[in-house]
């Protein structure tokens, strides 16, 4: 911009001087009239451009900042670019009134008069530019990865001797700036900062799990400052299973879906997702206790969930803890053997607090869980399926939805030939009415779409039975009615 004011500026007064015949070196000549003149108009000049920065600045900073967070302020002082600009328009009016100062009835201070001229251009011309470069600096995303640049930072020099005390509370302290983001947005319904600002906090995860190994054990001394609701047993526990800063973290994500919960479901299904695959990170699941704290904080998401009645969130949870479970399965068959007894534990409490779809829905969940440990020959498959049978004991009144899930099972089980299992499924039917099970039998094979009829988180209708199950479906339930007439 500044190069092109310049041309244009020279084609101008070379126009002028061919036009009007106008001397050159009589151009340059100036009275000190004329330069008090002069003087005067481009000190009002500066003064206006120094008036628009500044309260460009002084408006838009401090409100930007009590939007989100005030680690603005501390990253807009100490940004080059804004320090440069201020500076400049600040040393150009002093610049002007020196000039001024200088200026005297028998001396014109020649090179100072072009100079502040030259000033007044470069800060007229630079306003733009530079108000533009303000309000991208203003946005939430430049702070997000502000805020992911200085935890780096605080990580690569953790990694020096005596950096680790010092850099743990700034690593801290970030991520709780992080999630503030994350939380203020929410209230302020702005979708896609709130879950940028969750996936900033992943891929800080995965850069602290990349250099882990090779931060000094000042580090993983955890500080009881960090954690101000948790206990001093807690926190020793941090010390001893050197996961503090995993703690922190994940405990970033339950306050945002605190504030997300149920206001924002999109928000909700990012944080599963971000938890289950953080979760299935190598550095997590080669650590028992990184294992561990995934599965207490599913359960506290679905506690959070029950507690307010928000059953679309306890959809979308369980449909990632579901998948997390199958995932640890295969080398972790007992913590998997686990998560099937919190599936129950909650479906029960959901069940207390009147939530029938909630239990419908982990029984689904759990049931798909059971197939897929059947199909995967996991060592744990028997148990997973008594813990499934087990799954309808509770309470007085048998829900439609957990019958229908175990029905799908059975299906599963005589297509692939395994009687027993689905003998098992069948036992449990024991008892039911037959116009009850000619319901499920009419309610399951009504369903030929894949996708259900509405759109949800999952997509994918938990009733659907795959085409080359439908007999089998449809001969389970026969049976059972025999059986019954019998």
């Amino acid at each position: 911009m500044a190069v092109g004011v310049l041309v244009i500026f020279s084609a101008q007064m070379a126009l002028e001087l061919i036009i009007s015949g106008y001397p050159l070196n009589r151009l340059s000549a100036i009275s000190p009239n004329e330069a008090r003149e002069f003087l005067n108009l481009l000190n009002s000049k500066l003064i206006q451009a120094m008036g628009v920065v500044l309260i460009a600045v002084g408006l838009a900073v401090p409100l930007t900042a009590n939007m989100y967070s005030l680690k603005f302020l501390d990253f807009f002082i100490r940004n080059p670019v804004n320090a440069a600009a201020l500076i400049f328009v600040v040393f150009a009016n002093l610049s002007g009134l020196w000039a001024s100062y200088c200026l005297k009835s028998t001396v014109i201070p020649i090179f100072q008069l072009h100079l502040v001229f030259i000033l007044t251009i470069t800060s007229l011309v630079l306003v733009v530019p530079y108000l533009f470069y303000v309000f991208r600096f203003l946005h939430p995303n430049t702070l997000l990865h502000l805020l992911e640049k200085e935890v780096k930072t605080c990580l690569k020099a953790a990694l020096q001797e005596n950096g680790a005390v010092e850099n743990r509370q700034r690593v801290a302290e970030t991520l709780e700036h992080i999630a503030n983001i994350s939380i203020r947005s929410v209230d302020r319904s702005d979708r896609n900062t709130a879950i940028e600002s969750v996936l900033t906090l992943e891929r800080v995860a995965r850069d602290y799990w990349a250099i882990k190994e090779k931060l000094s054990p000042l580090w993983f001394e955890a500080d009881q400052n960090f954690f101000l609701g948790f206990s001093s047993l807690a926190v020793q526990e941090m010390d001893r299973s050197r996961s503090w800063v995993e703690m922190k973290l994940y405990y970033q994500f339950f306050e945002v879906i605190r504030a997300a919960c149920p206001r924002m479901p999109e928000l909700t299904s990012t944080i599963a997702k971000g938890l289950r695959k953080l979760g299935l990170e190598i550095t997590s699941l080669n650590d028992p206790a990184l294992r561990e704290l995934v599965v207490e904080y599913f359960n506290t998401f679905i506690r959070l969930a029950i507690n307010r009645r928000d059953v679309r969130s306890l959809f979308i949870v369980f449909d990632q803890y579901r998948n997390f479970a199958e995932a640890l399965n295969e080398k972790f068959p007992e913590q998997a053997l686990e998560i099937a007894y919190y599936f129950e534990y909650y479906g029960q409490v959901a069940r207390e607090q009147q939530m029938p779809f909630a239990v419908e829905a982990v029984a689904h969940d759990l049931g798909a869980l059971v197939q897929h440990a059947w199909e995967a020959k996991a060592s744990n498959c028997q148990r997973l399926l008594q813990r499934f049978l087990h799954f309808d004991q509770h309470g007085s009144s048998v829900l439609a939805g957990v019958k229908k899930a175990q029905a799908i099972l059975a299906s599963y089980f005589l297509h692939t030939g395994q009687t027993e299992p689905a003998a098992l499924i069948r036992e449990s039917f024991r008892g039911r009415e037959p116009a009850f099970i000619q319901t499920l039998k009419e309610d399951l094979l009504q369903v030929t779409r894949q996708k259900y009829w509405e759109v949800s988180e999952r997509r994918m209708n938990i009733d659907f039975i795959p085409v080359h199950q439908r007999e089998k479906l449809e001969e389970f339930f026969n049976s059972l009615l025999k059986g019954q007439e019998g």
